[in-house]
Parts: C-alpha cells; structure tokens; sequence
C-alpha cells in the first residue's frame, strides 16, 4: 500500500515537472514575439500620451492666436486715439493700381476710436509739394504715378507730419459694383450736373464693363453704382475742387446705406470688392469693421489746403499752399483735436521751398468750401466724353529729354479703342473724362497744340498735358476750366443730345452696357 502511494506522488511530481519544463519550453519558444508585443503596447502608449499633448497645445496656441487678435481690434477701435488711412482712387482700364496709375482720388480718412467720428479731407491732386526723398517738388498725384502706394504715402507722411496706419487704393469699377451692392443712393442732380453726367455715364460703362442707363432729368434720383461713379467724376461745370466735394459726398452717401445693410451684403462686399482693391488691411481688420459699420459716421469733410492759391510754376498750374507751414497746422487741429500743435521743422522747410519756387510766402485766408449742385449749364447737352490724359511727368519738370509712352483712348458710342504715341510734357490741362466737351459757339475752334477737327477726325488723339500754350494762358483753376471747356476733342463734334440741361429729358431711359 505505501509503494503505491509512493509510485503516484512520484508519478505527480513528474507531471508537474513536465508542465514546467513545456512552459518554460513556449516561453522560450515565443519570448521574442511577447517582447515585440511588450514593445508595441509601450509605443502606442506613448504615441497616444505624445498625441493628446500635441492637441493641447494647438488648441491653446489657437486660444492665444485668438484672444491676441481680439484684443488687437478691440483695441483698435475701442482705445483712445485716432486711425488714419490714406485712399487712392486711380483711373486703371487694365487693373493696374500701382505705379503709372492716375491717381483722381487722394483722400485721409481719419477714423477716432473711441467715439466712431470719421473726418475726410480730400487732398487736392494738383497741390504743389514734394514728392520724393530725393527733393523733387510736384503735383502730389505725381508721386502716387512714379512710386505708387510706397512713394504717396511717405509723400503724405513727410509734407503733412502725419503717421498713416494703413492705405487702400481702388478702381471706379470696385466702387460701382460696392453701390451696386448696397442697392444704390439718392442725390440731388442740379441742371448743370445733369448737363454732362449722361456723357460720363455712356463712358464709364464702357471702362468698367458693368451695364447702367442713362438719366432723364435733373432732381432727385435714384443711382446706381455706375451713375454715382459718374456723378462723383464731374467737374467740367466748375472745378476740380468741386468734384473732390462731389466724392466725399458719395463716400457719405454709401457709408449711410451701409449702415442699414445686413451682414450678408456687407460681407458681399468683402469677397467681391476686396479683391479689387489694394490694401495692407486684412480680412481680420475688415470684419470687425463690418459689423460695427452702423457705429461710424462722417463728422466732417474737407478739402486741403484750406488756404490756398494758384500759380505757374514751370510748365504746371498748380494749388500752392499759402503756406503749407499754417495749413498743416490747421489740418492737425481739425483731424486729431490738437490745438497747441506746430509744425516741426522739416514741414517749414518744405513750406519755404514752395514758397520760394511759387513767390506765395504769405500766410493767406481760407478759401471758401466747395460745394456740389453748382456750375455753368451748356447750350447743348454733349453726348460723348473725351479720353483721359495722364499725369506731367517730373523728369520733364526739371528739364530731362522726353519720352514717349502709349495712351489709350476711351471709346464712344461709334468708334473703337485707339492708341497714340505723344510725348509727355508739364503742361497742365484737365485730368479726367470731358476735359475737352466742346462748347456752343466754340465747335470749330481748335485749341492750342490740336489739330483741326477735320484733319483729325478718326485719327488718335494728339493734344496731351504739357504741350506749348500761350504765354497769356490764365493761372487760375477757374480759368484753366474755362479754357479746357473751349477745347474741341479730335475728331467731329458730338451732336446735340435730344435731352436738354434743364431737366425733363426721353420717354425712355437709354439702355447702355458693354456692347450695346
């Protein structure tokens, strides 16, 4: 009996031995494939671990990106302090808004952030300043046409002592399709305005490519973003001066529709205007704007210089600051409150050298604000707008042999576009479309540097700014408008419109777009 308790305990151990030895046998077989699965586990861990610590830190990266930015517009138009930007608004056919584009707009807009009060002061084109480090003095849009945004800012910055934060430049196109947008404004169209703003209208449909109609009287009326382009680029009834009044007061118009747009038409304007424009803002700063449109309004609008007069310097009629040291003084005090500013020497130097090359070295008074709604009416309604000239080159101003450069002639109703070969030279003429619409009495006369209508007719254009003039030829602005009114544009005359200046006008509007 013992021997068999002893055989099956023996039996036992060596079962157990053998249950060992099998294991310890797999583990040795497959230590390698556990080692492997020991490894992958750790990694995934850890790979897990290293991915919730990467998503954190991006969603606080974000959280700072975020709260730095709003508190960078919240800061700008909630501190104290004032925001100043530069706006350009050039002639460009072919999209060019940078260097060799006329420059028609030159306007701050100087924006106080605590309290949303927007002054505008138009600079006016044809001031006489310097323009450029290396000491050139000339009309201020000739900086914007050999330097473009870089050169007219540091241009403004320099003649008027001003820190300009930001700068946008826009085409008539971006505008017309803004008002388009925003459905359009009301204004009061005198009968002088009505007299020439059809003729515009017919011209900027065909240089912005976006359909419109003409108007059938003077009076209150409806525009589209066409007719208020239109309407803001008149100034053959009076003076430049005046259509620098003209645009402000579209500018207020827009900004008051503005305000009572919803958010989707204004954040229209943003994708489909924006990319029209050139500008160091971002969409960042342009959406808070956007939705905050309905806190700003137009305190005031003005013109600079506030005193001033007209001289002949060289070859050029320019606006002469009387004088630029008293000027800037006053446009400190209107724009940032500043009463017990002076300005520094830099700006008395400039002053001093306009003084010296116009002989206005005197401290003058204010002119009196221009005003819209005013003007001569014509005889006769014209039917087409004369081309645009460009700008007076500075080289030639200082004496430098001229070059010659294309220009493109706008078309009318009944021809095609056509290009002219011309030199370019100093002589101030009117810059814009209309600046030579025949006069009644005046069809046949040619003016100084064209050629007579019937030689030219259907040929090019030859008579740009900076062609010899009589020495009798007037040194005011008002003068020089009466002068270009008497100019005839090459080719025949245009036939009197069926629409008489003084206000009812066709049964019908006429439908006018692109190729019609």
């Amino acid at each position: 009996m013992s021997y068999e308790y002893e055989d099956e305990l023996e039996r036992m151990k060596n079962r157990k031995r053998t249950s060992r030895k099998r294991e310890s046998d797999f583990i040795n077989r497959h230590q390698e494939e556990f080692e492997e699965r020991k490894i992958r586990r750790a990694r995934a861990l850890r790979k897990k671990r290293r991915k919730k610590k990467i998503i954190r830190l991006t969603v606080l990266l974000a959280l700072v990106v975020v709260l730095f930015a709003g508190f960078t517009i919240f800061r700008r138009l909630n501190d104290d302090g004032y925001w100043t930007v530069a706006v350009f608004g050039v002639d460009s056919r072919d999209g060019n808004v940078e260097a060799n584009a006329l420059s028609d707009v030159i306007m701050l807009c100087n924006i106080e952030r605590s309290t949303g009060e927007i002054t505008l002061v138009s600079v006016y084109r044809d001031t006489y300043l310097k323009i450029d480090s290396d000491g050139t003095y000339h009309k201020i849009n000739e900086a914007y046409f050999k330097g473009g945004h870089t050169q007219a800012v540091a241009a403004l910055e320099e003649n008027l002592d001003l820190q300009i934060d930001n700068y946008a430049t826009f085409n008539w196109k971006a505008v017309a399709e803004a008002i388009n947008i925003l459905g359009g404004i009301d204004l009061e169209i005198s009968d002088a305005e009505f007299a020439y703003i059809n003729s515009f209208i017919t011209e900027t449909v065909n240089s912005t490519g976006i359909g419109s109609h003409q108007l059938e009287h003077s009076g209150m009326n409806h525009l589209d973003g066409v007719q208020a382009v239109a309407y803001a680029r008149l100034r053959l009834m009076d003076t430049d001066f005046n259509r620098t009044a003209r645009q402000r007061k579209v500018i207020g118009l827009a900004l008051d529709k503005a305000k009572n747009a919803s958010f989707s038409e204004l954040n229209n304007i943003l994708v489909t205007v924006l990319p029209q424009i050139a500008t160091d803002l971002g969409i960042d700063d342009l959406l808070p704007l956007a939705r905050n449109v309905s806190n700003y309004q137009i305190a005031e609008t003005t013109g600079f210089p506030f005193s001033r007069e007209t001289a002949r310097i060289g070859r050029m009629d320019c606006v002469i600051p009387t004088t630029l040291e008293s000027n800037v003084e006053q446009l400190h005090q209107l724009l940032f409150g500043d009463e017990s500013y002076q300005a520094p020497a830099s700006v008395r130097t400039i002053s001093q050298k306009i003084g010296e090359d116009s002989g206005l070295t005197e401290v003058g008074e204010n002119a009196p604000e221009a005003n819209t709604g005013g003007g001569r009416v014509p005889a006769t309604t014209p039917e087409t707008v004369p081309p645009e000239t460009e700008t007076e080159s500075a080289e030639e101003t200082s004496g430098a042999e001229e070059t010659t450069e294309e220009e493109t002639i706008e078309p009318n109703d009944e021809s095609t576009e056509e290009e002219t070969s011309a030199s370019e030279t100093e002589e101030d003429e009117t810059v814009g479309p209309g600046s030579q619409l025949p006069v009644p009495g005046e069809e046949n006369k040619p003016s100084p540097g064209n050629k007579n209508p019937s030689e030219s007719s259907g040929s090019a254009s030859e008579n740009r700014p900076g062609t010899d003039v009589p020495d009798e030829r007037p040194s005011s602005l008002d003068s020089q408008n009466d002068r270009n009114e008497e100019a005839v544009s090459d080719g025949p005359s245009a036939p009197p419109a069926e629409t008489s200046a003084g206000g009812s006008g066709s049964d019908e509007s006429e439908e006018i777009g692109p190729g019609i």
